[in-house]
């Protein structure tokens, strides 16, 4: 979406004046208003669309203590320590949504997560989320690796076997699970009723309440944020802004609005599909293949199937708000098999689609879009903004409003 010369120009904008200006309301944006508002600060939030538009509605709803990848393999990548203060920041996450109140949201179960390994099927003709043996024995060996680091890091993790007491529900009947990596304290929700209560925690500081009923401004293309003597004049077509401080929390949507950001916020897309249960249950939420599938039953009995991407990389790309033919063949293929549902039609109740960040290397990022003086960024949570987005907007206003180096500092991939 652009704005026009036209639309910018139709009419005076608002003034208004305010100590931190957020751009974007999904759950980093929201969150990081709250943040400042309890810090005493004035505070809006500008959205191009409305409440939660993006990906925070668009997501499977999983509350998941972790990351894109397993906790092995993120020794690997990061080390040691950093893996583990990893986990310990996603953990403070949920802690944090608790603390809000989001168990006491109708949606709200408080179910542990599974990381699945599934059983290898030999090397001929299979779908394309159906791993080959070598795969699945890779995959089993690094959660393993993973529950083993975990406890000795101090790290809540269980362990099933297939062949001990595992879950009586549709995913372990399916005979395709090997193993699982058992995240005991997670949970699950409807992310746009977590969305809607954050937001109505959002009060509008007396200096604007005259001129705004909230804090959160919807509709509200920003096109244009400039540097002032002091702070930032952040432009839409209806206000004109002046901020003391602007955090960016667009995520994946970044280089629309951030020079120099399309190498480091890639927007992927993901897709889902719900489906009516017919009797089944499922007593955990579920990844597999490394998190490129998951599922999970929502409150109200609905399954929600989502991934495949990774099959289709290179058509996953981009802004486009459509499912595509290929991956929805994908998930449903993967429901039949997984959940039990047969070659009969499937009881689909939606398919969407929604745009990820994903950063260079899976870690979140904070801190100043470019020079010092610059906006501030915080996102690229690679598909785990519900994980990380809640506590990396804290850190990301504390530090910005502290004059320090944020956790997950922006300046390590930066150039």
């Amino acid at each position: 979406m652009t704005v026009s010369h036209w639309r910018r120009s139709f009419r005076r904008s608002t003034p208004l004046d305010v100590g931190v200006c957020v751009i974007g309301a999904g759950i980093c944006g929201v969150s990081a208003a709250l943040a400042a508002q309890r810090r005493g600060e004035s505070v809006v939030i500008l959205e191009r669309h409305t409440l939660a538009a993006g990906a925070s509605s668009r997501n499977a709803g999983f509350l998941m203590r972790g990351a894109a990848c397993h906790y092995a393999e993120a020794v690997d990548l990061y080390g040691r320590t950093q893996a583990c203060d990893l986990w310990r920041f996603t953990e403070a996450n949920l802690e944090g949504l608790r603390r809000e109140g989001c168990e006491a949201l109708a949606s709200y179960r408080r179910v542990p997560s599974m990381l699945l390994a599934l059983r290898g099927s030999g090397t001929g003709l299979r779908p394309v989320w159906s791993p080959s043996d070598e795969y699945a024995s890779s995959n089993r060996a690094g959660l393993e690796r993973s529950v083993t680091l975990m406890r000795e890091d101090g790290l809540d993790a269980e362990w099933i076997d297939a062949g001990s007491k595992h879950p009586d529900d549709a995913a372990w009947r399916s005979g395709l699970v090997s193993c699982a990596l058992v995240n005991p304290h997670d949970a699950s929700l409807n992310s746009f009723e977590l969305m809607s209560m954050l937001a109505s925690k959002l009060t509008t500081h007396a200096t604007l309440a005259a001129k705004l009923p909230s804090p959160l401004i919807e509709n509200q293309e920003v096109f244009g944020i400039e540097p002032q003597a002091r702070g930032f004049l952040v432009r839409t077509a209806d206000f004109a802004v002046h901020a003391q401080h602007v955090l960016v929390c667009t995520n994946a949507y970044a280089s629309l609005l951030l020079p120099g950001f399309d190498d480091l916020v890639k927007p992927r897309r993901g897709q889902m599909l719900a489906l009516a249960p017919q009797g089944r249950t499922l007593a955990a939420s579920y990844y597999c293949n490394d998190g490129s599938e998951y599922f999970r039953q929502a409150a109200d009995g609905t399954i929600v199937v989502g991934g495949c991407r990774t099959y289709f990389a290179d058509e996953e790309v981009g802004f486009e708000d459509r499912t595509t033919s290929s991956v929805q063949a994908a998930l449903e293929s993967f429901a039949r098999a997984m959940l039990g549902y047969g070659e009969g039609s499937l009881p689909i109740t939606a398919r969407w689609a929604g745009t990820m960040g994903f950063s260079p290397d899976g870690l979140p990022l904070i801190g100043p879009s470019g020079a010092a003086s610059s906006p501030w960024f915080c996102g690229g949570f690679t598909g785990h903004g519900m994980s990380m987005g809640y506590q990396a907007a804290h850190e990301a206003v504390d530090a910005m409003l502290e004059g320090r180096a944020p956790m997950f500092s922006i300046a390590r991939v930066k150039r």
